[in-house]
């Protein structure tokens, strides 16, 4: 059975970011208002930010399905776990019972185990993406994620706090994103912010510093070599 390619489920992401950047730069280039380029870019960076939540859970399930032995491990503990509660089954298991180790699941196994009500999961930031992955993958697909270097966490947490705040506008999510792009490893990116508090998302991404690209633009390129480093 052929197993889903880690390397497949980048090159799509990679291609979606490479058409959203383009679309973004296009009508950037039509659009001459302030508040219209503000509008652009929101609907930029809330865009890449959906597609980043959905790559990261295709990429959690096809590295599981290469390698399915922590997902067989974490339901042996859970089952074990649950045994522990009512003693006369564990002694019934312990004697009768057996857990058998399997070296492949199926897409539709996985499925049940990893999505069972068919939706994606959300990630409030990088550490919970990283949890997923000490969870569910072997270590050498797990390292995948824990290898990111601290400028990488930062870029993620700024795209997923930026994606939420455009989501939802609350003043919880502001705040969660003036917290997240006030990080040091950010500062030489152009993506850390001054003393001033961020008001609007999408004015202070669609601002320019020193001239130069979008700051939409810098998150979106960097956004896109972490997403890499976690196949490469």
């Amino acid at each position: 059975m052929r197993k889903i390619s880690p390397d497949g489920v980048w090159n799509d992401f990679a291609a979606q970011l490479d058409e959203q950047f383009a679309y973004y730069q296009s009508s950037w280039n039509t659009l001459k208002g302030a508040d219209d380029r503000k509008i652009a870019t929101e609907n930029y960076i809330l865009t890449i930010g959906v597609m980043f939540e959905g790559y990261v859970n295709d990429l959690v399930f096809a590295y599981a399905n290469r390698d399915c032995s922590k997902v067989m491990q974490h339901l042996e503990n859970s089952l074990r776990a649950c045994l522990q509660t009512v003693p006369k089954a564990e002694a019934a298991f312990n004697k009768f019972g057996d857990f058998k180790q399997r070296d492949h699941l199926t897409k539709s196994d996985l499925k049940e185990i990893l999505d069972p009500e068919g939706r994606n999961t959300s990630f409030p930031d990088f550490a919970s993406i990283e949890d997923r992955a000490n969870q569910w993958l072997a270590s050498a697909h797990a390292q995948k994620f824990t290898n990111l270097s601290a400028q990488q966490r930062a870029v993620i947490n700024a795209a997923i706090a930026a994606r939420n705040n455009l989501a939802h506008r609350s003043k919880s999510s502001l705040d969660r994103l003036n917290v997240v792009f006030n990080a040091g490893a950010l500062h030489p990116t152009g993506l850390k912010r001054n003393v001033n508090l961020i008001q609007q998302a999408g004015h202070y991404l669609k601002a320019r510093p020193n001239n130069g690209d979008s700051r939409a633009i810098i998150l979106g390129r960097l956004l896109r070599n972490a997403s890499e480093a976690l196949v490469h």
